[in-house]
């Protein structure tokens, strides 16, 4: 009788420990977070702002986002997810020589998602306006993106404008909104 309810106990403790673990990948996260130029690295000159509002279950390893966008200095260009890069740093830096960059990087910079448009003679195309919306999903697909990157706040969204700026923030300064984008959010699910 004591060997059946060591069993029983044991049984329940297994079965608890596997609903728990079950809950935990079925739960969902739903946030809503801002998209600002303050975000960036270096800061750049604007009053354009968005947030990001998006939700992501474990179990489906999807994230389903729509990012969002006002009073931006021109119309955008392009729109990407980018990592691995804590707040507060670039997973890509940009050097120069001349006017050509170059990229230098201590971590396996990997844009994402990208979404640009680009006409024949591969110059920039507007996708949107000065204000808008984006919706999309991520897939949490293990390798270009994966959870634990996802769960430490490491992949970040960046929204890129026609606009050129006089400005020593990156040279060629009037790139900057181009190349590092004119808001940026991270994408944080804890």
């Amino acid at each position: 009788m004591r060997l059946l309810k060591l069993t029983a106990l044991f049984c329940s403790i297994v079965l608890a420990a596997c609903d728990k673990d079950q809950t935990e990948r079925e739960t969902t996260i739903v946030k809503t977070l801002p998209v600002t130029s303050t975000q960036n690295v270096p800061i750049l000159p604007t009053s354009g702002s968005g947030e990001v509002s998006f939700d992501y279950t474990p179990v489906n390893k999807v994230v389903n986002y729509k990012i969002t966008w006002s009073n931006l200095t021109d119309s955008v260009i392009a729109i990407r997810i980018n990592g691995p890069s804590p707040a507060g740093y670039n997973s890509v830096n940009l050097a120069f020589t001349g006017a050509n960059p170059t990229y230098v990087t201590t971590t396996p910079h990997v844009v994402v998602q990208e979404f640009t448009a680009f006409t024949s003679t591969n110059q920039t195309k507007a996708l949107y306006g000065k204000s808008g919306s984006f919706t999309n999903t991520l897939f949490i697909d293990g390798v270009k993106v994966t959870e634990d990157l996802l769960k430490e706040g490491l992949y970040y969204f960046t929204i890129h404008t026609k606009t050129t700026i006089p400005s020593p923030a990156v040279p060629p300064a009037s790139l900057a909104y181009r190349w590092i984008g004119e808001i940026r959010g991270q994408l944080i699910i804890k």
